[in-house]
């Protein structure tokens, strides 16, 4: 019987993803465009965004024993009701009390939680929904769905926004998380069996839940190929938000510049994402080439990152293209690399850990950009971020080459 990526569940996890994906699309770009609209700053706005990523700089670490042991199936779906609920209670207050700073800060904070615990039980639940031996098409499929609602929505949520403000995108985000909710709950998924923890005092469980803590850091001492791939990811994920801050607040306070060029900007990227997915998902990249790819894709990245302001608005779009084009490859293939190198038992943990140095990354980066942004232009400020990453690119992957290139260049 011929194999097929395509099994029930994975078809189901596939469009419960992409009905979040599109009400996710439209509601990251409505709310940094509301927020640096309101208050006319860089600084509060990095602070906005810093806010959101404030719960992911700690709490994966402490909730991936508990993760790495529940019915991941039911954590996302009751999150994804919550989240639902929630949005669409924050809706009826904005109607009342229009845009408040300070709400919306904590609205960030409280959506931040929700959104780290659920990406933590996601990303360990979605390899056990991969059939075995598919995990680069399944990856290739994964990377695709955000370019491709991104590239569809982002226009539309820009042309909502700029006519009937944030309240209608805040009413879709809410259904559409309810929604896709329903259908991750028709997900067969059965945990794998545990033996019971024999009964302990509360010291004793303490003691052992703290031990659990530390698996993934002792973990990542002796993996230094790993070690390097997640410190790498780390970096270049908080300089792109950098970038990403200060590219907005160009858009938006430059002469001749729009939020819809702006927003066709970033469908230019994900245009580029997405059929640079559907071509890994049709071409089988050898293990041999993958190491040597990353180093090329990473090395052309940082250095469009860095000229992307200095370039005439045709060039800006067809930089973002080849990023998008060139960048989800490597992620489909580090993604099913690292995924395939995980042991099972201890994925929470170790991804828990590397959601902790994203988040402080991004935090640290919104906070840096948002405060460059107050004093130099913007797109010098872009430009040090990109020479920063690429030097770590230089010294964490490249230098240490032996290790990294052992985890990508594993067999499906």
């Amino acid at each position: 019987m011929k194999k097929t990526l395509w099994t029930r569940n994975f078809s189901i996890i596939t469009l419960g993803t992409l009905v979040s994906a599109i009400g996710g699309a439209a509601m990251s770009l409505a709310l940094s465009l509301v927020v640096f609209d309101e208050t006319a700053s860089s600084w509060l706005t990095g602070v906005y965004a810093a806010v959101s990523f404030l719960p992911g700089a700690a709490l994966p670490f402490f909730i991936a024993p508990f993760i790495d042991r529940c019915n991941k199936k039911r954590v996302i779906v009751g999150l994804d009701c919550v989240s639902g609920c929630l949005y669409l209670g924050f809706l009826l207050y904005i109607r009342q009390a229009g845009f408040q700073y300070v709400a919306y800060l904590l609205f960030s904070l409280v959506t931040g939680c929700i959104g780290a615990v659920y990406s933590l039980a996601y990303e360990c639940l979605y390899p056990d929904l991969i059939p075995e031996g598919m995990s680069q098409k399944g990856y290739a499929v994964s990377s695709m769905i955000y370019p491709v609602t991104t590239t569809l929505v982002t226009p539309v949520a820009a042309l909502l926004y700029a006519g009937h403000g944030i309240e209608l995108i805040f009413l879709l985000e809410g259904c559409l998380l309810l929604v896709a909710a329903g259908f991750e709950a028709l997900v067969s998924y059965t945990p794998p069996e545990r033996g019971a923890e024999p009964p302990r005092s509360l010291p004793k469980r303490l003691q052992s839940y703290g031990s659990k803590l530390l698996e993934g850091v002792r973990y990542l001492k002796k993996e230094p190929g790993i070690r390097r791939i997640y410190t790498y990811m780390a970096i270049t994920n908080a300089s792109g938000n950098g970038n990403y801050l200060m590219t907005m607040a160009h858009f938006q306070s430059s002469p001749g510049l729009t939020t819809a060029m702006y927003s066709l900007l970033i469908s230019a990227e994900t245009i580029g994402r997405a059929i640079g997915g559907a071509a890994h998902y049709a071409f089988h990249i050898p293990e041999r080439l993958r190491y040597r790819l990353t180093v090329f894709v990473y090395a052309v990245y940082e250095l469009l990152d860095g000229a992307l302001m200095f370039l005439a608005y045709p060039l800006m779009l067809a930089a973002r293209f080849l990023c998008g084009f060139l960048g989800v490859n490597t992620a489909t293939l580090r993604e099913a690399a690292v995924q395939k190198y995980l042991p099972a038992d201890r994925r929470a943990r170790v991804k828990g850990l590397f959601n902790v140095f994203v988040s402080v990354g991004l935090l640290l980066a919104q906070l840096a950009a948002g405060a460059l942004g107050e004093l130099i232009e913007y797109r010098y400020v872009a430009l040090v971020f990109a020479a920063f990453t690429l030097g770590c690119m230089l010294l964490i992957i490249v230098k240490g080459k032996s290790a990294v290139e052992a985890v990508y260049n594993l067999p499906d």
